[in-house]
């Protein structure tokens, strides 16, 4: 008689297989299940591994602004099925005011969110944990006036710490002109706490924000205003750097965003209704050398581009409220979803993520 092996006696590269082709919510169930799998589910080297897996699918997180209650929501796609998408209101699942101005990410799984109250928080939408950063103000004069700003959120390498950079521009309404020199915050999550920088060289005003992700192996990336530079926040020293783009692009209407691993431009004529409209995918394949890699489209009745997924997926709004995703590999248009109600802001490519905020966060 053959003798029964219990899952208890597996081997623990086998469970930890096992379990890491499973979805997050019911990891969080078998947490307590016994001590082991708490111990095992928590363990960083799983959590990247559940990451990663094949079995974690790729989800499109849209970011919206509904006209009917004028307040601000999302929508998560299921690529296996897209007909059970739901719209949520964010005050409706976090502790948040009614419109959001900013959403950064996803990065592991967690995004920043910046509030119409100016406070700033960290969410994991598969987990469900939410946490408020302590409240930043670096200047308190009452002729002060916040006027420009620019979010950059990313991972301090040698550790794998979670920063957030808040650089802001203030108004002087008594002497009518802008304060300087530029303050520039870099909230650390292991310490929970903000350290502030004055920069004279470098003005959020001349930064544009990114459409999708843009940080990259330590660095958070926006592109000059003027379109003759990109800059970089190196996540290791806390410091800023420019870096020149070819002049060929200083007349084109470009994003920054990510191709594959690397950074990459889309670069498009202004987009119009009737006319049909093509994209040059640029990216850069060393600090200050670009090169084309792709060119998508044409596409007709474009209203605008969203953003762009981790493998080059380019999100469209088109005049009829729809949201099409461009699948490069597929070379293939399909529509992701309809906003009768309102428009979409952003959208991003999403994989759920064990990764915690409430202790250590730190994924290897």
């Amino acid at each position: 008689m053959m003798k029964r092996t219990h899952f208890s006696d597996l081997p623990e590269d086998l469970v930890m297989e096992i379990l890491s082709r499973l979805p997050v919510k019911s990891l969080l169930q078998l947490k307590c299940v016994s001590k082991n799998w708490y111990v095992l589910i928590e363990n960083p080297v799983f959590i990247q591994k559940h990451l990663h897996h094949i079995n974690n699918p790729t989800s499109y997180f849209v970011h919206h602004y509904f006209l009917d209650t004028m307040k601000s929501g999302f929508t998560l796609f299921n690529e296996q099925n897209q007909l059970v998408a739901k719209s949520h209101l964010y005050q409706d699942v976090l502790n948040t005011s009614t419109h959001l101005w900013e959403v950064l990410g996803p990065l592991n799984g967690l995004f920043l969110l910046y509030n119409d109250q100016e406070e700033v928080a960290l969410w994991n939408p598969a987990t469900k944990e939410f946490k408020p950063l302590p409240i930043s103000q670096p200047l308190n004069c009452p002729s002060f006036s916040l006027s420009s700003y620019k979010f950059g959120f990313g991972i301090e390498p040698s550790s794998g710490d979670y920063k957030v950079v808040w650089m802001r521009d203030y108004w002087d309404v008594y002497s009518e002109d802008w304060h300087l020199p530029t303050i520039i915050s870099v909230y650390t999550l292991s310490t929970n706490s903000w350290k502030n920088f004055e920069e004279f060289s470098v003005s959020s005003r001349d930064m544009v924000k990114s459409s999708g992700n843009t940080y990259l192996n330590g660095f958070y990336y926006w592109r000059a205003r003027q379109n003759d530079k990109i800059f970089a926040f190196d996540m290791s020293n806390d410091t800023i750097v420019e870096i020149q783009t070819p002049k060929s692009f200083t007349s084109k209407q470009w994003d920054l965003s990510l191709f594959n691993d690397f950074i990459a431009m889309y670069i498009y004529e202004p987009i119009s209704v009737g006319r049909e409209t093509c994209i040059d995918i640029w990216i850069m394949e060393k600090e200050g050398y670009w090169a084309k890699k792709a060119r998508i489209g044409p596409f007709l009745n474009i209203k605008r581009s969203l953003g762009y997924g981790n493998n080059g997926e380019v999100f469209l709004e088109v005049v009829t409220w729809q949201l099409d995703i461009f699948d490069p590999c597929l070379k293939k248009n399909r529509v992701l979803g309809h906003q009768r109600n309102g428009y979409s802001l952003q959208a991003f490519a999403y994989k759920e993520s064990l990764v915690s905020l409430k202790k250590n966060p730190f994924v290897i």
